[in-house]
């Protein structure tokens, strides 16, 4: 009978999720774009525990979003798309607003269930600003590969 009024779920059971803003990874999106979403949308998936299938499915949006990206950067450069190269930063951060709505309804399911337990969101001032700085350099050097070509 003394262990009906003892706590069933203990601290150290519970297996604890993290997580960014998910509504912040927005601006990520659109400062870093492509790569700096996908990174940091990945790592929110693997700290929320979703299923190992959903973050599959996940990367595989990713390379296909990135590859889809690239090919347009490349179409524009080759003269194939009639736009003006100015309007290749615009497609990028396009294609990264595309990718974070994606992430978005994945993620915030999870976030909201991550909140309602306890959990707080962790600042994502610091990895943000390294992906973005990261993916704008990978951005440009794949960009200025692929105009020159």
């Amino acid at each position: 009978m003394e262990n009906l009024y003892e706590p069933s779920i203990k601290s150290n059971d519970v297996d604890r999720t993290r997580s960014y803003e998910v509504s912040n990874l927005f601006f990520v999106a659109m400062f870093g774009g492509l790569f700096a979403i996908a990174a940091l949308g990945l790592q929110n998936a693997k700290w929320l525990k979703i299923e190992k299938k959903y973050i599959q499915l996940l990367t595989i949006i990713s390379i296909v979003l990135i590859i889809a990206k690239l090919a347009v950067v490349y179409a524009i450069g080759q003269q194939i798309i009639a736009i003006d190269e100015k309007l290749i930063k615009f497609v990028g951060r396009l294609f990264g607003a595309a990718c974070f709505f994606i992430f978005f309804a994945f993620l915030d399911k999870p976030y909201k269930e991550h909140l309602s337990v306890g959990g707080e969101a962790e600042s994502l001032w610091r990895p943000g600003f390294i992906a973005i700085i990261f993916s704008g350099l990978i951005d440009a050097l794949a960009t200025l590969f692929l105009l020159a070509l």
